[in-house]
């Protein structure tokens, strides 16, 4: 301790510490936690279908803090997109940040196979502005999706601001969660923040401050069959598997053009159709009228659903 300095106005910073860390202590929010969780997986296949190609999405960081940190926590400059929450009465932010912005830009341009260049901060052109709009657009629908069990709600975006301090959500030290996702396109990455004040929202704090009590919500589901509608269109290679047999290396290194091996089959051995080299099914050998050569399954080899999960999908359906 300096000379200057003296017990009691130790103990006077030290009160002072306390009291500003008591009021930026926030009640943290379960529900909308396993809300934001579940907004992973419903943003998606809306970006799919903007993009052409399905994110990878995670969340990189969930903070409780006042209005004024989150903010300036914000990389600058960004587009913030200005969303009115019609049935809260108030207003949230989606912060498209420019890793992400001009990800998806080079990506729809057909610039995925140019290397990534460092953007240097300038003012966004129009084409760009309306490029984030939509990206914040298909976000916020599909938190609203996700918010729909819980309370109701419709976002519209009212403006477009490049500057974090012409956005006015709430007072400065208002209770706030900042969301900050990362998003990767293949070889391309960025970054999407939510600046969501609850401290003046009481009835939506009230039910997002409940405890979690777990179970699913239609919400699950409807991503599940979003999901299944995009995997059922993927085109997969199926390689069929005659015979594996060990065979030591010295007599694989004397083998001669027109030398017969033996794999030990006969006509009624089935054949294991692989995927990824994952064991799908086994299917007879057989030929087509056409004379193509074909496989018929005659067994699964995909791992039996439990009764629990039979169970939950059919609760689902």
């Amino acid at each position: 301790m300096s000379p200057a300095t003296s017990p009691q106005s130790d103990a006077v910073k030290l009160e002072e510490t306390m009291i500003r860390q008591a009021r930026e202590s926030f009640q943290r929010l379960p529900t909308l936690e396993i809300v934001l969780d579940r907004l992973l997986l419903a943003m998606v296949p809306d970006l799919k279908s903007y993009c052409t190609i399905a994110p990878e999405i995670e969340l990189q960081s969930l903070d409780y803090l006042p209005y004024e940190d989150a903010m300036e926590a914000t990389q600058a400059p960004s587009l913030y997109a200005i969303a009115d929450a019609d049935n809260w009465n108030s207003q949230i932010a989606c912060v498209i940040e420019p890793d992400l912005l001009f990800s998806v830009l080079e990506i729809m341009l057909g610039g995925r196979r140019a290397q990534p260049n460092e953007w240097k901060p300038r003012s966004l052109t129009a084409i760009e502005q309306k490029l984030g709009r939509r990206l914040a657009e298909l976000s916020l629908k599909g938190l609203s999706k996700c918010m729909s069990d819980v309370s109701p709600v419709s976002f519209s975006i009212a403006s477009l601001e490049s500057n974090p301090r012409s956005v006015m959500l709430a007072a400065p030290r208002t209770a706030t969660v900042a969301v900050r996702l990362h998003m990767a396109f293949e070889d391309r990455s960025g970054h999407m923040t939510f600046i969501l004040p609850y401290g003046n929202l009481d009835e939506v704090s009230a039910k997002l401050a409940q405890p979690f009590l777990g179970g699913r919500s239609p919400t699950d589901s409807n991503a599940r069959k979003d999901m299944n509608t995009q995997i059922s269109g993927t085109t997969v290679t199926i390689t069929g598997v005659l015979q594996e047999m060990k065979i030591p290396l010295r007599e694989v290194m004397e083998w001669q053009p027109g030398q017969v091996i033996d794999l030990g089959m006969t006509v009624d051995t089935p054949v294991v159709g692989m995927v990824n080299a994952q064991p799908m099914f086994q299917a007879a050998f057989g030929q087509r009228s056409n004379g193509a050569l074909a496989l018929r399954v005659i067994q699964s080899l995909l791992p039996q659903k439990t009764e629990e999960e039979i169970a939950d999908d059919v609760s689902l359906d």
